[in-house]
């Protein structure tokens, strides 16, 4: 469920503050009132915060999985307000912090999940997940690959690598895309990671 972009203004707070990209879970009655009616909290989220607020759970998983891309620090900060003016108060938002650059102000953001046609989801995941499984010990466990519900027009979905042996299993995962692209005949161009 991509909600918005955030503006071209700058949050406020004035100064540029690292860019990455954290993974938050919360509940799912939580991750419902972070949206809003229509959207709309999670649009004025994105609007004072300047970053990227994403659900990336189904509307039926029972916990939530949020993405705060940019200034992940004023996007959590801004989420705690918004409950906080509901009368909630959100446990500590504990997640998974990808793509900050060890002492540095800058940060490599890139987009994190790649794109697969929908119609080759289901060669890709293989029989009860039979290639997931096989993709993930190829590259040496320690990694998780999740296709991701449809939520992009155009019928493409999105794969999901998380863990420590991402950066190898991306590449595999790539190539495995690539390769049903060719056996399929799809002609669709590279959607995967730019680098």
């Amino acid at each position: 469920r991509d909600m918005a972009l955030p503006s071209s203004s700058p949050a406020q707070g004035g100064a540029a503050a690292p860019a990455g990209k954290k993974y938050v879970q919360m509940p799912d009655a939580y991750v419902k009132m972070l949206v809003g009616k229509g959207g709309e909290t999670i649009r004025s989220i994105i609007e004072r915060s300047g970053a990227i607020i994403r659900v990336e759970s189904g509307p039926r998983d029972p916990i939530g999985i949020v993405s705060i891309t940019g200034n992940v620090q004023q996007g959590e900060l801004v989420i705690r307000e918004v409950f906080r003016e509901m009368g909630l108060e959100l446990p500590e938002m504990s997640g998974l912090t990808v793509n900050q650059v060890a002492g540095s102000n800058q940060s490599a953001v890139r987009r994190d999940d790649i794109q697969i046609p929908s119609e080759l989801v289901k060669h890709f995941v293989g029989n009860r997940g039979s290639n997931i499984k096989i993709l993930e010990e190829a590259s040496g466990g320690a990694v998780s690959i999740k296709v991701l519900p449809s939520t992009l027009a155009g019928g493409f979905q999105r794969i999901q690598v998380t863990g420590v042996n991402r950066h190898i299993a991306e590449p595999l995962v790539l190539a495995r895309i690539d390769e049903l692209k060719r056996c399929t005949g799809s002609g669709y161009g590279n959607y995967g990671n730019a680098r």
